[in-house]
């Protein structure tokens, strides 16, 4: 099995979309999850707080849930397999990684978003205010999108955006992602399929 690792050495960002297969692929709304990276490797996400069953569905459209942002520490405790692309492999989690060229403020503006929203999360919905909305929102206060995602807040049409809208400054990778540690910054590790 083959393995790229992509450096970020604050010259670049990423989205990652949990169970799109290929950059053509479009996955069910319901079967994908946006993640970034940061400008300097780390991954982030953003959560509704733990919970499972109908009431906490129907709380999370209709109510809204507590938010969490998960860095790479939370990421081990909660969902391993999106930072370990063995475990990945394991459990079958392929996903797309956008990687976007930024330039050193954008970067900045864009790790600064994720730092705000983990000191205050504020409310997680299924229906806006989810994990794309939240990712949406560090590509556009960091200026690299103009506006929101068109039509539904879904990780598949925040992707087809950044590719419509910037395919000047993006690389589509995908295969079974997971993080390491390359001398003083972090590489994406990107295993074949």
């Amino acid at each position: 099995m083959a393995a790229q690792n992509i450096v970020f050495a604050g010259d670049k960002v990423a989205l990652i979309v949990r169970g799109k297969t290929s950059a053509e692929h479009s996955p069910g709304k319901l079967e994908q999850h946006a993640d970034c990276v940061r400008s300097n490797g780390s991954p982030v996400g953003y959560f509704g707080e733990g919970g499972e069953g109908s009431g906490y569905i129907i709380k999370a459209v209709l109510i809204g849930i507590q938010g969490e942002v998960y860095d790479l520490d939370g990421f081990k405790k909660h969902r391993p397999y999106y930072v370990d692309a063995n475990m990945a492999r394991g459990y079958g989690v392929v996903s797309t990684a956008l990687v976007v060229r930024v330039s050193s403020s954008q970067a900045q503006i864009f790790d600064d978003y994720w730092r705000d929203l983990t000191t205050d999360p504020g409310t997680f919905r299924l229906l806006g205010k989810n994990c794309s909305t939240r990712a949406s929102g560090a590509f556009r206060h960091s200026g690299i999108l103009a506006s929101g995602i068109p039509g539904l807040d879904t990780p598949n049409n925040l992707y087809k955006q950044l590719v419509r809208q910037r395919p000047d400054l993006c690389t589509s990778y995908s295969g079974y992602i997971g993080f390491t540690t390359e001398g003083s910054n972090t590489a994406m590790v990107i295993e074949d399929l």
